[in-house]
């Protein structure tokens, strides 16, 4: 049985929503990623730069996602 309907959760900030998007929505990325160093050519230094500019996109994605979702907790709750 796959955990996407347990509750409650043990880990924080950890939803059914988590599993579908880092298992099946970010599926390309992980593909391309592999492509950057498994293709040829490999080019590290670009690969780098390429993992490096996904890693920050996602960390200000989801650090603006959780300010907003606290802005709104302690407005409307």
């Amino acid at each position: 049985m796959l955990p996407l309907a347990s509750a409650p959760y043990t880990l924080p900030f950890v939803g059914p929503g988590t599993y579908l998007i880092f298992g099946i929505v970010l599926a390309p990325v992980y593909v391309m990623l592999a492509a950057w160093y498994l293709g040829e050519p490999s080019d590290g230094r670009t690969a780098g730069l390429g993992v490096a500019y996904l890693a920050g996109l996602t960390t200000v994605l989801w650090g603006g996602l959780f300010v907003a979702t606290m802005v709104i907790k302690v407005a409307f709750f």
